[in-house]
């Protein structure tokens, strides 16, 4: 066995008048020309290692589209030279890093810092296993045999209140201050301070699981049990379609202009073997540590060699 998955991104501008959303698909994401016209992509990958998100810009004018950009310009950069994408150090780097350089956009055009931002909701495949990565109030769900599971936790005013008992998850839902997050990448940091993602442990993929990727769009307007009924079934490419059209509907039913709306749908049709992995990891580490030792001897023979003929 080995991994496959079968993935499709849909991207589209809502009732606004530009995207501020962007995507990352596995190396694939929209220019900044593209963004206004949105996006739609399908693909079966079976690469060992794969990443994919959603990334949600803000800041008004052409703030939010440079700093989602910019962001899934910097997975781009980190996909193509990390040797181990998944690690959470690399990982925290490439956030906080990534979190500067969003930052750096408001300085050069003489804003505030944090006037720009970006979220993101990001997934590392490897081989039989994934993690996600998480900051702002883009999320990540997993339908698993029907049921729906959000893996992210929002980072935001209203999950605050939400996690402290002063409002109800009901009360939760179309909440006034739904729209203010805690973090988000180019938020202005004191000196010393880092901006720390929300990094879950490595979790095994199962074949059959179906994972939704989204920005705000979709999960302000349509509820989550929505999203299971509405996410299931067809193709990754069909649920996308039926997602975003389901939150343009549920804007246009409340009455208010549709955010920008992005949605990833990931299936896993296959995984990697988890004993062929571990059995090859086994070997490497033979490897590396019997390459150290070879080294060690010869620099230790060259060492003696030196100190013999210096002795003469």
């Amino acid at each position: 066995m080995s991994l496959k998955i079968d993935a499709a991104v849909y991207s589209h501008i809502g009732g606004r008048s530009n995207n501020e959303d962007n995507f990352y698909f596995n190396g694939v994401f929209m220019s900044r020309e593209q963004m206004n016209s949105g996006g739609e992509l399908s693909a079966s990958s079976a690469d060992k290692s794969q990443i994919y998100a959603v990334c949600d810009g803000m800041g008004g004018a052409e703030y939010g589209e440079e700093a989602s950009l910019r962001t899934v310009t910097e997975l781009k950069k980190y996909q193509k030279d990390c040797q181990q994408p998944d690690s959470s150090v690399y990982l925290d780097k490439l956030i906080d890093d990534t979190s500067r350089k969003v930052d750096e956009i408001s300085l050069s055009k003489g804003m505030p810092s944090g006037s720009s931002g970006s979220t993101i909701a990001m997934m590392i495949i490897n081989d039989y296993y994934y993690r996600t990565v998480h900051v702002g109030d883009s999320r990540i769900y997993r339908l698993r045999g029907g049921k729906l599971e959000r893996l992210t936790r929002d980072d935001s005013e209203v999950q605050r209140m939400l996690d402290n008992g002063q409002i109800t998850a009901e009360q939760a839902w179309r909440h006034p201050k739904s729209n203010i997050i805690s973090k988000h990448l180019g938020m202005p940091l004191g000196v010393g301070k880092t901006l720390k993602p929300t990094i879950s442990s490595r979790n095994d993929l199962v074949a059959g699981d179906r994972y939704i990727l989204c920005s705000d769009g979709l999960s302000d307007v349509v509820r989550d049990s929505q999203i299971a009924k509405t996410g299931s079934g067809g193709t990754p490419r069909e649920a996308a379609e039926r997602l975003v059209f389901t939150a343009l509907q549920e804007a246009n039913g409340y009455g208010v202009s549709s955010d920008n709306i992005t949605v990833i749908v990931m299936d896993v049709c296959d995984v990697g073997n988890r004993q062929q992995a571990a059995r090859h990891k086994t070997v490497m580490r033979a490897i590396q540590i019997a390459s150290g030792v070879l080294m060690a001897l010869s620099a230790s023979g060259i060492a003696f060699l030196v100190t013999q003929l210096f002795m003469r």
